[in-house]
């Protein structure tokens, strides 16, 4: 069984991979909140109240953010599927056009 360092910390593959699910969850949810917190400026009426402005970008922003912070481990599958799939078609679109 192989263990792997990350910081001053050893991990065998179990806890390894719940170790990159977490990061992979903790940075879905920071892309996700930030993206819809900045989208969210648009449609928000400057009329209204600081406090309520605020609100309505925050609360929407961590709902997204947990959302997708939860589906970490597909997010996770899913980029690493449409990478490997990716390299095959450069691959395959460069064998197609060398003949």
């Amino acid at each position: 069984m192989a263990y792997r360092r990350v910081g001053d910390d050893f991990m065998d593959e179990e806890e390894y991979e719940v170790h990159a699910i977490g990061v992979w969850s903790f940075w879905a949810f920071i892309i996700a909140a930030g993206f819809t917190g900045y989208n969210l400026q648009e449609f928000i009426p400057d009329e209204w109240p600081k406090w309520a402005r605020f609100a309505s970008t925050i609360v929407p922003s961590v709902i997204v953010g947990g959302i997708l912070g939860a589906l970490g481990i597909f997010i996770r599958a899913a980029f690493f599927m449409a990478l490997f799939w990716g390299a095959l078609g450069l691959i395959g679109m460069w064998v197609w056009q060398s003949i």
